[in-house]
């Protein structure tokens, strides 16, 4: 099984960047992610270079512009035993009411122990994955069509992100990774840690999309980010109804009073702009 080291870090969502990596749809392979947040201990200094880095591209083999490629979580597992909560001066919901605290947790099997007296249940996700864009070079907290940034609780094993190509082979990058996180991410921290993540690529020709979705086993999730909250629910609304109107042939109405009833809305990131949103619904439902 083919292992990307985290030796190969990029900074930016490029066509440009040279692969790491070729794989094929249905190899399975491994990528390792940084510790990013390793030495950082004055929230007035960032260390920049150090918490932008990912790992990639990956090129998948065969992945055309215009295709949805599809990108497996198997499993994620730390590396270094450990994971960091971090709470900064003027960033997330608490803004100033916060000063500059990094508190080590450890991760041991499947729990998460925060403190002497809290133990929380390790349940992993991958914050960031992506392929190229479509035109230039996006930094590595970018979100949008081509992935990235979907700080989403429910991508971590058995969840399959659904992205659109914009480029030859796709190029995934990935980063952001969690040993858990609540929804929202409020403080703008969850537990970042370093990790190996077991991935599989392939490629979903009965689907057309023009932006992710993720389907984990009982759920689809379509996802939305703006500057406001309203906006990034609105984006998430109209992409669950375009899918029913696509998957079931129903019409708009329709799709808006499934919508109402069917569908529940989560909070995907409010620690700052862009705010993300994600609407879920029963795969039964959308027929996946």
């Amino acid at each position: 099984m083919q292992k990307i080291s985290k030796d190969h870090v990029v900074r930016t969502f490029d066509a440009t960047h040279p692969p790491a990596a070729r794989v094929r749809p249905g190899d399975v392979f491994v990528m390792e992610t940084n510790d990013r947040f390793r030495g950082w201990n004055d929230g007035k200094a960032w260390p920049m270079e150090q918490l932008t880095v990912m790992t990639g591209p990956v090129y998948v083999e065969g992945v055309k512009p215009g295709q949805v490629m599809t990108v497996e979580i198997l499993d994620v597992r730390p590396t270094q035993g450990f994971g960091y909560v971090i709470a900064i001066p003027g960033f997330g919901m608490f803004k100033d009411k916060v000063e500059f605290r990094k508190k080590i947790v450890p991760i041991e099997g499947n729990q998460v122990r925060y403190s002497e007296t809290i133990t929380l249940p390790y349940a992993p996700m991958v914050g960031k994955v992506g392929l190229a864009p479509a035109q230039g070079s996006l930094p590595s907290n970018a979100s949008g069509a081509f992935g990235g940034e979907l700080a989403n609780t429910q991508v971590g094993p058995g969840a399959t992100v659904y992205l659109p190509v914009f480029v030859e082979g796709g190029l995934l990058t990935i980063e952001d990774v969690h040993a858990r996180m609540g929804d929202g991410e409020a403080a703008a921290s969850a537990v970042e840690m370093a990790a190996e993540v077991t991935m599989r690529c392939g490629v979903a020709s009965e689907l057309k999309l023009a932006r992710p979705m993720v389907v984990t086993r009982d759920e689809v999730l379509t996802l939305g980010e703006g500057e406001t909250m309203e906006a990034a629910a609105r984006m998430a609304l109209e992409g669950m109804a375009n899918l029913l109107m696509e998957r079931t042939k129903i019409d708009q109405t329709e799709a808006a009073m499934l919508v109402s009833v069917a569908a529940d809305m989560r909070i995907s990131y409010l620690g700052g702009t862009p705010y993300q949103v994600r609407a879920a619904m029963k795969r039964e439902i959308v027929g996946l």
